[in-house]
């Protein structure tokens, strides 16, 4: 990579555009996420047909007990061990040795947990040790065995670089950059803009299977392009046209680099397996409430049960976001231009309840099961919510970093108290520093905080 940024210098090179979603190097995250299941069935294979063998030279007998039992018993600790050594990271691609000697680490350490275990409940026997110790050296052999086959295998399918990078030039001359597929910002009509949502939508969605994003473009467009890249949670550097170094660190972005951390993959997908969980059950339970509440808007008011509106999400992507409708259907505002205040005309009898204790809120928890939200982030806005007869972003542009993960059915403002009408330009900024604050701090423990403590606060006095 540092000899294709040295190819950023002053001359003609027209840049060429993405035109297909078939591009190979738009699936390198599909095929690296192929290895690692790969990686991770021949891994747990080895163990097996490790104790397997240990049987059969013991024993002579390939599915006796003690082998067989210690070798299932063995895989799922093996496993987590494994993963939380980082045995399957990106570098395991690349780096065999050094991610197959962490494997086997993370096999002797079960074994000798196990060990352990069979001593303090004092069933271990004397043949115990012996089918522990044969089964870890053939395991670990065909462990090596394996990953090597998968090494070779990650440089056929991903080529030199396992990373899906893309070069956009916006602007500079520049010379030839090979190997990587470079868009022209220009001839593409791409342009950091960030008081358009709908171009932030279309860049979220050119850089949804990207893991490196490298710009080129002149110094005054440095920190619009930053804003972009990070609000967008994907990995990337911003150049100069005139030098191979990258622009000053704290240049990339309005606030230092370690406010905001996007979540990593295997973060986000934890997120979406615990979201998963939790809103399958509550929607299970929540099911007779929502059915007694689209009887009662459609007995009230014409007009449909559910509101749809546009909202930007994670990675800066439109989706639609779902309500019970509260307004009357011929005052209902799809833009969010006029916020909603306590005496709002426009509010139904019905709406004015579900408003005040959050039912109206309820439909996103398909938003959820379809994994445009989650049950906790920052809450997503209407493209045309003001505070101080301004938009949100146009008075702190350090609002789109919000959309560096998924947007949340509850998240930290709101468990704060900071909910409601956004009418001043500090309750903007209360509910800004409260979503970056919850990004730099997630864990799935704090999620899980954050929805407890929502229930004390289902019922709010700006729930209006």
């Amino acid at each position: 990579m540092t000899a294709t940024i040295r190819t950023l210098q002053n001359a003609s090179f027209t840049a060429s555009k993405i035109t297909t979603k078939d591009d190979s190097s738009l699936t390198k995250r599909t095929r690296r996420a192929s290895i690692y299941a790969i990686m991770l069935v021949t891994d747990a294979l080895a163990v097996f047909f490790g104790f397997l063998v240990s049987n059969a030279l013991l024993l002579d007998q390939p599915f006796a007990s003690p082998g067989l039992k210690l070798g299932l018993l063995s895989i799922p600790i093996f496993l987590a061990l494994a993963l939380n050594s980082n045995a399957y990271s990106r570098n395991a691609l690349y780096k065999s040795a050094g991610a197959t000697v962490r494997t086997v680490a993370s096999l002797f350490a079960t074994l000798a947990l196990i060990l352990f275990i069979l001593f303090g409940l004092s069933i271990l026997k004397e043949h115990h040790a012996s089918f522990l110790a044969v089964g870890f050296l053939i395991s670990s052999a065909l462990i090596a065995g394996g990953r090597y086959v998968c090494h070779v295998f990650a440089k056929r399918m991903l080529g030199a670089n396992p990373l899906s990078e893309l070069i956009i030039v916006d602007g500079v001359p520049h010379g030839p950059i090979f190997d990587q597929p470079v868009i022209d910002a220009k001839e593409a009509g791409l342009n950091p803009d960030i008081s358009d949502p709908a171009m932030l939508d279309r860049l979220g969605n050119l850089f949804r299977s990207i893991d490196r994003v490298i710009v080129a473009c002149p110094v005054e467009r440095h920190n619009d392009w930053a804003l972009v890249l990070k609000s967008t949670g994907v990995t990337g550097d911003v150049y100069r046209h005139y030098r191979s170094a990258p622009a000053d660190k704290h240049a990339r972005g309005l606030i230092h680099a370690s406010q905001v951390r996007p979540l990593t993959r295997i973060e986000l997908s934890l997120k979406r397996l615990m979201d998963l969980v939790l809103v399958s059950m509550a929607i299970l339970f929540l099911a007779p409430l929502m059915l007694v509440t689209a009887i009662a808007i459609k007995l009230e008011s014409r007009g449909p049960i559910l509101f749809k509106q546009q909202r930007l999400g994670h990675g800066n992507r439109l989706f639609n976001i779902y309500k019970f409708r509260s307004m009357r259907d011929d005052l209902c505002d799809f833009n969010g231009d006029r916020s909603t205040d306590r005496d709002d005309d426009r509010i139904t009898r019905v709406g004015r309840f579900i408003r005040a204790t959050s039912i109206d809120e309820l439909p996103q928890l398909f938003n959820v099961l379809f994994g445009t939200m989650s049950l906790v982030g920052p809450r997503p806005h209407a493209l045309g919510s003001k505070a101080d007869s301004k938009l949100f972003w146009e008075i702190d542009r350090n609002y789109w970093l919000r959309h560096a993960t998924v947007p949340g059915l509850t998240g930290l403002a709101q468990v704060r108290g900071f909910r409601g009408a956004t009418m001043t330009r500090a309750d903007l900024e209360q509910r800004l520093a409260s979503d970056l604050e919850y990004i730099q701090r997630w864990s799935l423990g704090y999620d899980l905080l954050i929805l407890a403590r929502t229930f004390g606060v289902i019922i709010h006095r700006n729930g209006f």
